[in-house]
């Protein structure tokens, strides 16, 4: 966790170098493809779109080409139902394709065509994220490819945090989850189309707690005001204190 979590905390983009990224349809997770299938069954196009501009430009099956895969696919969705990670697809700076079964607290569904500077504008603190977002783009499109790790924390231990779930109340920490999102990147086509892979992961916050539990504080204590109501941590915030 010291490399995920950040003091002071900050909204700036910490992109790191990675190595290219290849998928093994047989070594997939069963259990995570099975909650994949189950977000898709309950919330349909909320987690998923592929633009007319997508088809047209094959870009799932460039996509798939690009990860090692020799499968030829119909839709996203087929693609997004064979794979543990989320997918989104940018091509010349928009988003045309994506499928996102494992949201943290936003919706898929609705941003069909989105720049990066157009996605970053609900984030709080967002103003070196919209300043960042072209030479994002440039970094995802160029023949590197970076990851990062970010992390939230949520009352619901499902790797699913989509807006449309409803999220039960509480009032200890025993009662929340750690999320963390590794996020990759990589050029499908040099200078013009991109991916972005999140794979996601949780456990009991009181885990991190035990080993971590200074370093989240002082994490959380340094956010502004703006951070911690977009990721709903203000109640968070005062029983850590009061704990640790």
């Amino acid at each position: 966790m010291n490399n995920i979590i950040k003091v002071p905390f900050t909204m700036k983009p910490s992109f790191e170098k990675y190595t290219r990224t290849k998928f093994h349809l047989d070594k997939m997770n069963k259990s995570i493809l099975q909650e994949r299938r189950k977000e898709l069954d309950a919330l349909g196009e909320n987690v998923w779109f592929e633009t007319d501009t997508a088809k047209e430009n094959n870009l799932v099956n460039k996509t798939t080409a690009a990860l090692g895969i020799s499968k030829k696919y119909n839709s996203i969705v087929d693609f997004g139902l064979d794979v543990e990670d989320d997918i989104l697809i940018m091509h010349e700076g928009r988003l045309e394709a994506c499928f996102v079964a494992f949201a943290s607290g936003w919706n898929a569904g609705d941003k069909q065509g989105k720049t990066l500077s157009e996605l970053h504008n609900p984030v709080a603190d967002n103003e070196i994220l919209q300043k960042a977002s072209d030479n994002i783009m440039r970094a995802m499109t160029s023949n590197k490819c970076y990851h990062r790790y970010t992390w939230g924390i949520s009352p619901l231990g499902t790797l699913s945090n989509h807006p449309l779930h409803n999220r039960p109340s509480y009032d200890t920490l025993d009662s929340l989850w750690m999320r963390v999102e590794h996020e990759r990147t990589m050029a499908i086509t040099l200078g013009k189309t991109a991916l972005f892979l999140i794979q996601v992961s949780t456990q009991p916050l009181t885990q991190v707690i035990k080993k971590h539990g200074n370093l989240l504080k002082e994490s959380i204590n340094s956010m502004t005001e703006n951070v911690l109501k977009y990721k709903n941590l203000h109640f968070t915030k005062e029983l850590l204190n009061a704990l640790v």
